[in-house]
């Protein structure tokens, strides 16, 4: 009998032990056939899940959404996932050696979908072209620079396009300066809303809105939200803007009023190094 069990638990392990080595096998390279059959994820809602159900390369992936891009780096760490598609600039900071995933890469060649981040207010909102005067009065002093540069972003900040002054009858910016604070609507992801080991909210984002809302005489106010609910929330009121790494669209400008782009980023493959 004891024969008999130790046979049966051998088989077992062989089994796991085969399993695992098919999970584990490493992404070598950015091709449909690399991808075909693997696990891929992506924040829902967001500029990876449009690249991931868009672009052919993921065409025989399989994939799967989740509730944040941190949710996507922890299964591809974990290993119930072969790919994450993130932020370019999530991964800096994030991955490899130095941080919490170590042993996790970015794939080479595995670059979409180029973009850049704007702040977005409700429609018609004059709240864009006064934040628009901020930014420029901070990138014209040196401090968007050397906020970026703390958080290895220096070479993605851009905020050097013209603009033009918004003025509505129902001005947003009256409003806030009446209550005297801005509500800023965010998601949680390194490096730009996170807390430190103290417990302290910081990140490029926190910094830059605290900056901004300084030159206009208004208290930061940072509110997590669900991304999946941002624009009820803008337009209900609950929060005053989306300072949360916003992807310029057409669709998004159509519906929202946003402020010119501060930054660029893209769309990249995470996979295990090791």
């Amino acid at each position: 009998m004891k024969r008999v069990f130790l046979a049966v638990m051998a088989l077992l392990m062989a089994v796991s032990m085969a399993a695992c080595g098919k999970k584990t096998a490493g992404i070598a390279e950015a091709s449909a056939e690399a991808l075909k059959g693997k696990r891929v994820v992506a924040e829902q809602e967001s500029a990876g899940e449009e690249v991931v159900t868009t672009d052919g390369i993921f065409k025989d992936a399989e994939y799967t959404a989740v509730e944040s891009q941190a949710k996507a780096l922890m299964e591809v760490e974990a290993g119930t996932a072969d790919a994450a598609v993130i932020d370019y600039v999530m991964s800096i900071g994030s991955i490899g050696e130095g941080t919490d995933y170590a042993d996790l890469k970015l794939l080479e060649d595995a670059e979409f979908a180029p973009e850049e981040y704007g702040i977005a207010f409700r429609k018609g909102s004059d709240m864009a072209y006064v934040v628009n005067q901020a930014i420029a009065e901070l990138k014209q002093e040196g401090k968007l620079q050397e906020i970026a540069q703390k958080y290895k972003l220096e070479e993605l900040v851009t905020a050097d396009a013209s603009f033009d002054e918004i003025a509505e009858k129902d001005s947003d910016w009256a409003y806030i300066k009446q209550k005297g604070e801005l509500v800023i609507g965010i998601t949680l992801f390194q490096p730009m809303n996170y807390f430190d080991d103290a417990g302290e909210l910081t990140g490029f984002e926190t910094e830059f809105a605290k900056a901004v809302c300084e030159k206009l005489g208004v208290k930061a106010v940072f509110q997590e939200i669900s991304w999946n609910a941002k624009e009820t929330e803008l337009q209900a009121k609950n929060i005053d803007c989306i300072w949360n790494g916003l992807t310029i669209t057409e669709e998004r400008a159509a519906a929202m009023s946003i402020t010119i782009p501060y930054m660029r980023n893209k769309q990249v493959l995470v996979v295990k190094g090791k």
